[in-house]
């Protein structure tokens, strides 16, 4: 009985603690660190009491051996139902000393999708604490197109809260107090390591659970960095991808440093065109190197790039085409100060951005859903092979319904109009009711200086330059249509305005026979006129 004395006292000095504990608990990181230890040296004391009764004797301190047996028991409910119903107020589940959140509606990534899917759901009709956005992101969703633009601008830089979502669309801005005010909940700062969509539990780097009904994978796209292709000093400082806030803010931090320096941008596509034109407006001196014979290849023709080729040189802009990036220079602080091109050339640098493409981020899911296009295969209402996960955004290879084929599509505008159809089905199915599938028009757009083109539709066919496409004009505005099988299938539009921008929208939508506007198109004319 001497021997027990001691360690009862002990357990029931943990008990006191716990209960504290269980009270008055504020900083939830501390407590669970602790909760832990006390866990550890109660399944040890126990287990010392157990080899301490089987070593005694079984008559002489029944009614003591009792109590210490009882004992065991509350101990055994200190790990289950005490510790599982001790948090309501934070809506945890404790299991042991793991964490559990459940929700109804889950959605992976902190992007432009997430929020206005996130509006869609409020629009919808939703209950607090039923929806929940994990993002390894620090802020609320916003309108990541600004990164390349207005957020680099020496003057009027556009900053946080200004483009939260969904003011790109023309919506309410939605900060972090209307997430609260819906009862959505922002995890930030959240890095998920591991899903398991059988079971449906998502685990984070911190070790934290996630469970779910209904997943909304909205993770979108990583940045594709010369380190992936194992270009030698690829990691030096100051070279940047520009894809997330965190990253935009240490661009913004060298544009004050290196004031009026030299940068190189590797790449000719959309972030490319676009932070060449954001840093010669800072006044950098600024190189552009891309591997094709021209720029954004993937949607123009030659003759367009060559109005931007030329619009960016009379800018200051050099561009050097048809080589590539094969290593960087550092100084001994780590810093880049050279790019060496494959054709021999060595540039001077101060900064280095990398816009050579992005990558949907779906490692997470291999194996789990059937994937196509490097995404995730959904139907018309971005349902994957799994009924309770749909995908959006980047990441959806989904149905393009005008075109009858399967495509992925990487622009903010389909981010958007994806996410709120996948809330939508997922609301219409709980009431039993049916709407139509996606049936989207492709759409781009860009602006840089004092540019701004559309487009609308598909850019296969033939391409019809139309329009006054001189590089020195004051107000160039010209464009090209595309024409497959006599039909107008897609038009792209540099100058335009909202309603001309409306009117090429609609006309590639019906997709009309091209024979009344060839001639008017060949004569220099505006066949949306």
């Amino acid at each position: 009985m001497a021997l027990l004395k001691p360690i009862t006292e002990t357990i029931l000095l943990i008990w006191t603690l716990i209960t504290s504990w269980l009270k008055y608990h504020r900083n939830l990181g501390g407590n669970m660190e602790l909760l832990k230890r006390l866990l550890v040296e109660l399944e040890s004391q126990t287990a010392d009491i157990e080899q301490k009764l089987d070593a005694e004797p079984p008559h002489p301190i029944k009614r003591q051996e009792d109590e210490v047996c009882e004992w065991l028991e509350n101990a055994e409910r200190i790990k289950t139902e005490r510790l599982r119903n001790c948090s309501r107020k934070e809506d945890y589940i404790y299991s042991g000393i793991s964490a559990e959140k459940c929700f109804k509606y889950l959605i992976i990534g902190g992007g432009v999708a997430a929020g206005y899917a996130a509006r869609e759901f409020v629009k919808q009709g939703l209950k607090p604490g039923e929806l929940a956005i994990i993002s390894k992101e620090a802020v609320a969703p916003y309108e990541r197109p600004v990164l390349s633009k207005a957020y680099l601008f020496p003057e009027g830089a556009a900053r946080l809260p200004e483009f939260n979502v969904c003011v790109g669309s023309g919506g309410e801005r939605l900060l972090h107090e209307w997430y609260v005010e819906k009862g959505i909940e922002l995890i930030l700062s959240t890095e998920l390591i591991k899903a398991d969509l059988d079971s449906k539990i998502l685990i984070s780097a911190a070790g934290m659970k996630f469970s779910y009904d209904i997943l909304i994978i909205a993770t979108g796209s990583r940045a594709v960095t010369l380190t992936d292709f194992g270009v030698p000093g690829a990691e030096a400082k100051n070279i940047f991808c520009l894809r997330e806030i965190s990253g935009a803010d240490k661009l913004v931090e060298e544009i004050r440093a290196k004031k009026k320096g030299k940068v190189v941008v590797i790449g000719g596509g959309y972030i490319g065109l676009e932070v060449g034109a954001a840093m010669r407006i800072n006044q950098f001196d600024v190189t552009m190197v891309y591997p094709e014979q021209w720029c954004m290849p993937r949607l123009f023709t030659r003759e367009i790039a060559a109005f931007y080729e030329a619009y960016y040189a009379n800018k200051g802009i050099k561009l050097i085409k048809g080589t590539v990036a094969v290593a960087f220079d550092a100084d001994a602080n780590g810093e880049v100060k050279a790019v060496k091109l494959k054709d021999g050339r060595v540039l001077e640098a101060d900064i280095v951005v990398v816009g050579v493409g992005a990558k949907p981020v779906v490692e997470l899911f291999e194996g789990q859903v059937e994937q196509a296009k490097g995404g995730i295969k959904t139907d018309g209402f971005f349902e994957t092979d799994d009924p309770d996960v749909y995908a959006v955004g980047d990441v959806a290879a989904f149905p393009m319904k005008l075109y009858n084929d399967m495509r992925r599509v990487e622009h903010v505008d389909h981010a958007r109009k994806s996410a709120e159809q996948a809330v939508k089905i997922i609301k219409a199915r709980e009431e039993y009711r049916s709407i139509p599938e996606y049936d989207y028009l492709p759409y781009f757009y860009s602006r840089v200086f004092n540019l701004s083109w559309t487009f609308y539709g598909d850019n296969v066919g033939d391409p019809v330059l139309f329009g006054d496409n001189n590089p020195a004009s004051v107000k160039p505005k010209f464009g090209t249509t595309w024409i497959k099988n006599g039909k107008i299938v897609g038009v792209f539009l540099e100058g335009g305005t909202a309603e001309e921008n409306k009117a090429i929208a609609q006309i590639v939508r019906i997709q009309p026979p091209a024979d009344k506007y060839l001639d008017r198109l060949r004569t220099g004319g505006y066949f949306f006129a």
